[in-house]
């Protein structure tokens, strides 16, 4: 096969009006999930941390 028959027509990236009609980007509520997931996972970690620490002095002062 040659260049030419593995170049897909039907889905061509340098099609401008096709892009022009495809929305662009995460809406609003995605972004939102996406930041409350992130704050989620950061504060069970920092509550991860401490707990951890709390057990480790707990262990050297006993």
């Amino acid at each position: 096969m040659s260049k030419k028959d593995d170049f897909d027509w039907l889905d061509d990236p340098f099609d401008e009006k096709k892009a022009a009609r495809q929305p662009e980007g995460m809406s609003g509520r995605a972004k939102a999930a996406v930041g409350c997931g992130c704050l989620v996972a950061v504060v069970g970690f920092v509550l991860l941390v401490i707990i951890s620490l709390v057990n480790m002095a707990d262990i050297l002062a006993g």
